[in-house]
């Protein structure tokens, strides 16, 4: 699996590069809590993007919706989701890591709430937009985190 995601991330930094020759604006999507991913893996793949050249990105939350493998997989008990808290410790690491001019179009995002299995939490829109202002306020604020010791270079 490992090989995949790093061939799909050399074959993402190709495309970057590509349609920002040809005057593209380029916008990422990046799903935070994938079953396979820890932590670390998560906040480098925010740093891959954040050096890829891209314009902005968009952080999404991963939802698990009725009637998906996803599902199944939860349901049998194979991967647990994101606490509202963890995903914002882990929302607020990956914005560290981001260069400070890249446009943030959505820190989390929603799930049909008709066919959302978990996490229950984004389905109360306003407390997750609420909590994470606190992380956007924190972003533009500062660009270093002692706890983190994050301080963003631009180079691959």
């Amino acid at each position: 699996m490992l090989k995949n995601i790093l061939k799909e991330l050399l074959i993402l930094k190709k495309a970057v590069k590509k349609l920002k020759n040809i005057g593209v604006t380029v916008i990422t999507h990046m799903i935070i809590g994938l079953p396979f991913e820890n932590e670390k893996m998560i906040v480098e793949t925010a740093d891959f993007i954040g050096r890829s050249g891209a314009d902005g990105i968009k952080l999404q939350l991963l939802h698990v919706l009725k009637g998906t493998d996803l599902e199944k997989d939860y349901l049998a008990g194979k991967f647990e989701v994101l606490s509202l808290e963890k995903y914002t410790e882990i929302l607020k690491k990956c914005l560290a890591v981001l260069p400070p001019d890249m446009v943030v179009h959505r820190m989390t995002g929603d799930g049909d709430k008709k066919k959302l299995i978990a996490p229950l939490w984004s389905a109360d829109k306003k407390k997750v937009l609420n909590y994470c202002r606190i992380f956007w306020i924190w972003r533009k604020s500062t660009r270093t985190d002692s706890f983190l010791s994050v301080t963003w270079t631009p180079e691959l």
